[in-house]
């Protein structure tokens, strides 16, 4: 007996938490997104500017080395005596001797005889586990090489290489050799590998802020939305009161006021209808009562008059009770339509079947009583329990027992009253079921003679039931007994009872 209206807040109410937990994700997704290519790009940046940067420092460092050693060698001259070099291992030698790079670099000559170095080159090798001068297939590589320059990669990393040919003329003929300048990047390449796992490192903790701060942020800018989506939600058909808080004099800002524009046009349209149907029906009570006062005042001479005067109080009667119908139903948008107090609901149900007794030619029992005091209005639920025992009568055999009754039962987390009146009529299909509490709505399954008694009604009385039940904030429901025989219509009334309530049958 799940009722329609407890489903519908449910879904409303989960699709209020996709809607917002979406939304907040989709925009901490965006955000994440357009951070992490903003960090990436830094990263990136940083990278190939500082690998720019080595790379031009060790070329510049090579040309060097590699123009000073021409200028040396145009000198041609010994500077410790005025005569000239007497082979080019002297030379290449002498000026080796100058230059100390450390670990950074080295200076390496290349004759046909020898490969010049400094011996200070061969204890940085034991440190380091390579140098370049011990390296015979590379320097065959770059000797043999016709570009001037380049970057070859070996055991201790990448280095970047430059050479210059020279030769000169000796008493026993032309030297010729290479001297080679070698840069070695490693250590600057691993200061650089660093600062960027340093950078990832700070990136990535600065995506988690990131992430927080948006989470924060999307819930302020999702704030006015929500807002929004609540008043919304809020709104029934009988009440169009609430509206969206204005703030600020943004987009969202203008959006709001934009709906509490439509609300209040909703309002007043509603309120038009409300006031128009609750003249109608004071205006068309007054004339019914006159007329049904004359025709009681008239002669009924003969038997066709007796007749036409039946006819026509007949029909003045259901007028009355659809106007009185419609008086009720206007009532019922008006939020003091139900004034809820503390209830018995035991002698409820029993005063409740001493006023039915009269509905009808059926046995009327109590199955089920529920003992406790509940908030609501005794006198609506007590009209609305008349109407479902009026239904009941006027389609469930003569002589039949139709019984009442009242439950606790748990929903949701909440302890409910069910009221309900058990008839033995021919039940309820299942297709009219879900409309069976809709305005001017009849079944299409009843029995043809309860059809023409249930039609002095205009289908307005189930709608009455279930305007008392939401007034309550509660619902209506239909059910098929165990019995399979007949139908079980009732309301479900929200308690503020606890749920170890015991029940009483």
């Amino acid at each position: 007996m799940t009722s329609t209206t407890t489903v519908m807040m449910i879904k409303n109410r989960l699709n209020r938490l996709r809607f917002i937990s979406s939304s907040r994700w989709r925009i901490i997704a965006w955000m994440m997104l357009a951070t992490s290519f903003a960090i990436l790009g830094l990263i990136f940046s940083v990278r190939e500017i500082l690998l720019s940067d080595l790379d031009r420092e060790a070329n510049d460092q090579i040309i060097r080395e590699i123009s000073e050693f021409r200028e040396f060698s145009q000198e041609s001259t010994d500077p410790t005596a005025p005569l000239p070099y007497n082979n080019l291992e002297d030379m290449m030698q002498t000026y080796i001797s100058r230059q100390f790079f450390g670990t950074s670099g080295q200076l390496i000559g290349v004759t046909d005889s020898q490969v010049l170095y400094l011996k200070e080159q061969d204890n940085q090798a034991s440190a380091t586990g390579y140098r370049v001068h011990q390296d015979t297939d590379l320097l065959d590589t770059i000797t043999r090489s016709e570009s001037a320059s380049g970057v070859e990669n070996t055991p201790d990393g990448p280095v970047h290489w430059g050479k210059t040919s020279i030769s000169i003329t000796t008493n026993d003929g032309k030297d010729e050799g290479q001297l080679i300048v070698v840069q070695y990047i490693q250590p600057q390449l691993d200061d650089i590998r660093f600062i960027i796992n340093t950078m990832v490192g700070v990136g990535f903790a600065g995506l988690l802020l990131t992430s927080v701060f948006s989470w924060f942020i999307a819930g302020q800018i999702l704030k006015p939305i929500r807002t929004l989506r609540t008043v919304a939600e809020d709104i029934t058909d009988k009440n169009i009161s609430a509206r969206v808080p204005v703030q600020g004099d943004d987009d969202i800002s203008a959006m709001s006021m934009t709906f509490n524009q439509m609300l209040d046009r909703l309002e007043a349209s509603s309120t038009m209808q409300r006031q128009f149907l609750d003249d109608v029906s004071h205006e068309l009570r007054t004339p019914i009562t006159i007329v049904r006062g004359h025709l009681e005042l008239m002669e009924r001479t003969t038997q066709d008059q007796q007749a036409t005067l039946d006819l026509v109080d007949d029909e003045l009667e259901r007028m009355g009770r659809i106007v009185g119908d419609l008086l009720l139903l206007a009532k019922s948008e008006r939020p003091d339509f139900v004034r809820p107090q503390r209830t018995d609901v035991a002698d409820l149900i029993i005063s409740l079947e001493s006023k039915v007794q009269a509905v009808g030619k059926h046995r009327w029992v109590i199955s089920d009583i529920a003992e406790g005091e509940v908030n609501l209005d005794a006198q609506r639920v007590t009209q609305a329990m008349i109407q479902l025992a009026a239904n009941a009568a006027q389609y469930s055999p003569e002589n039949s027992v139709i019984s009442l009754g009242t439950a606790y039962v748990d929903r949701e987390g909440r302890k409910h009253l069910n009221l309900w009146v058990q008839d033995q009529g021919p039940g309820v299909d299942p297709n009219d079921a879900p409309h069976l509490f809709d305005r001017y709505r009849r079944e299409s399954s009843r029995n043809p003679n309860a059809i023409e008694k249930h039609a002095l009604g205009a289908g307005i009385g189930l709608a009455i039931v279930q305007a008392i039940a939401e007034s309550h904030d509660g619902s209506v429901w239909v059910a098929t007994p165990d019995s399979e025989i007949g139908s079980v219509f009732g309301l479900s009334i929200p308690t503020d009872l606890s749920l170890d309530m015991k029940v009483s049958a």
